[in-house]
């Protein structure tokens, strides 16, 4: 038995930190994480991240709660993500992974769990290991989506495809901010402004202000206010050292990688 799955990354301009849950406001792009999950017959369960064993401590997480749902009766699995998008730099890919790991473990165990419930696993599984609040969520639906505060659902914004160039700096660990009372005081202020302005302005040229705004009143963006300055169209990726914007940057600084993207309409699914 095998089955696969897909969930695009997802890129956060602004967001609020609630308790396991975050409001805020960003859209999916047309990278993906995918996950195959195919049973073995012998040796031991692996977990493959583009090829490569690894920590992987979100979709253990994932793989735990369904073994407590079968039992324990879970056989031996490969488990392999693969993606071309950078891990650890803001693109959600955390969420991506739980969520299609989700997806394929609840065919390949025979779970029959609705959509939401796969949903609710991987949103856990990620809220556990302090590398998300609600990535999973958006991540499930796609496109450009906005939620004003914590608790309501959130409001899929109707946008025109935009083409996006994306530059990986630098990774930052999502759990020391998240989990900061020091750093909660100050993003929430900035998240609660800033997704008061986009609601008054839900368009585009609303989000990228409302982002922009955050990412400097938030002290996060601290690394790239003069990026930010050069490139009037580029704002932060949370959480990492990472930049997108609609129109062609003139970095000062050569990042990691530069990527081309679009916003993406579709959420995760099965392959």
């Amino acid at each position: 038995m095998e089955a696969k799955a897909s969930c695009p990354a997802y890129v956060t301009g602004l967001f609020c930190i609630g308790e396991n849950d975050a409001a805020g406001a960003g859209f999916a792009i047309d990278r993906q994480m995918k996950c195959t999950v195919s049973e073995r017959k012998s040796g031991r369960t692996t977990i493959l991240i583009n090829g490569q064993e690894g920590p992987a401590t979100v979709s253990k997480a994932v793989l735990r709660r369904y073994a407590d749902l079968v039992k324990g009766k879970v056989g031996l699995l490969e488990i392999r993500h693969d993606t071309d998008v950078p891990i650890g730099f803001g693109l959600g890919m955390s969420a991506a992974g739980a969520l299609s790991l989700s997806l394929a473990l609840n065919e390949v165990l025979g779970c029959s769990l609705k959509f939401q419930e796969c949903v609710k696993i991987a949103h856990d599984a990620d809220v556990e290991c302090g590398t998300g609040l609600s990535g999973v969520d958006a991540a499930a639906i796609g496109g450009i989506l906005a939620r004003k505060s914590i608790g309501e659902g959130a409001t899929k914004l109707k946008f025109e495809e935009r083409e996006l160039e994306i530059a990986f700096f630098s990774p930052i660990k999502t759990s020391s901010i998240i989990r900061s009372a020091d750093w909660k005081k100050t993003v929430n202020e900035a998240g609660r402004a800033a997704l008061s302005e986009l609601f008054q302005n839900k368009s585009w040229e609303g989000f990228v202000a409302a982002a922009r705004h955050f990412t400097m009143k938030s002290g996060l963006g601290s690394w790239c206010d003069k990026e930010m300055e050069k490139n009037q169209r580029a704002s932060m990726a949370m959480l990492g050292q990472t930049l997108f914007s609609d129109a062609p940057m003139r970095l000062t600084n050569a990042p990691k990688l530069l990527i081309k993207a679009k916003t993406y309409e579709a959420g995760a699914r099965l392959l």
